[in-house]
């Protein structure tokens, strides 16, 4: 399972903006670049999928940039990926019976695999807003730990 480049810098972006928050008026692309180490231009393009999902605003003109659209508890990790990346899946083999691999030696139970790993994923990266993660880069709030499940 991947988290692709442009989920990764549109988490990044957001989690920037989170911890700038109580700064007055919109941080410009380029304050968001300085301030991440992420390519200008590739930022641009992901701020603007970000906001067509409308989890940030613009501001055009002098002092112009980007806010966020709602609060940092509002804000998944989930929603940022579907928003650049689409919804989170672990990959786009069909549908069990629509690509006849369950006409073969009974495949379709690593579809039915493949389909559970993924909503592990989203339910994993449901639990983190950015809020959360905000909390976590600052020392405030708990680090991520992996969590084992026994199954007895």
């Amino acid at each position: 399972m991947r988290v692709s480049t442009r989920g990764d810098y549109a988490c990044r972006a957001l989690l920037s903006l989170t911890l700038h928050a109580s700064e007055a008026g919109p941080t410009s692309v380029r304050d968001i670049a300085e301030r991440t180490g992420l390519p200008q231009p590739y930022l641009e393009q992901i701020l603007l999928a970000l906001k067509g999902a409308g989890l940030v605003r613009s501001k055009r003109g002098v002092g112009g940039g980007y806010v966020l659209a709602k609060a940092p508890a509002d804000i998944k990790v989930s929603d940022i990926i579907a928003a650049v990346d689409g919804p989170i899946t672990v990959g786009d083999f069909g549908q069990p019976h629509q690509d006849g691999s369950c006409d073969h030696e009974g495949q379709c139970v690593l579809l039915a695999i493949w389909d559970v790993a993924g909503q592990h994923m989203r339910e994993h990266l449901d639990t983190y807003t950015l809020e959360v993660i905000a909390r976590a880069a600052t020392g405030e709030g708990e680090w991520p730990k992996p969590t084992f499940h026994h199954h007895h």
